[in-house]
């Protein structure tokens, strides 16, 4: 994560009561959407880092039918 001003134990919104990492949340989404009939893809939101990647990610759902 790159925010050295977000204090330890803090959110970056206000409004969030949990963040994942990249691989909580693609491990959720790839279930939910087994589940349920879909395909998931992910996306980067931002600009990338050569390190550590976007600042975060979307998840695309598509019906499978």
């Amino acid at each position: 994560v790159m925010w050295e001003t977000l204090p330890t134990g803090q959110f970056r919104h206000s409004d969030h009561r949990f963040e994942w990492d990249r691989q909580e949340f693609q491990d959720w989404s790839n279930r939910v959407a087994k589940k349920h009939g879909y395909s998931v893809r992910f996306l980067p939101v931002g600009p990338e880092d050569e390190k550590v990647g976007s600042p975060t990610q979307m998840g695309v759902f598509v019906r499978i039918v």
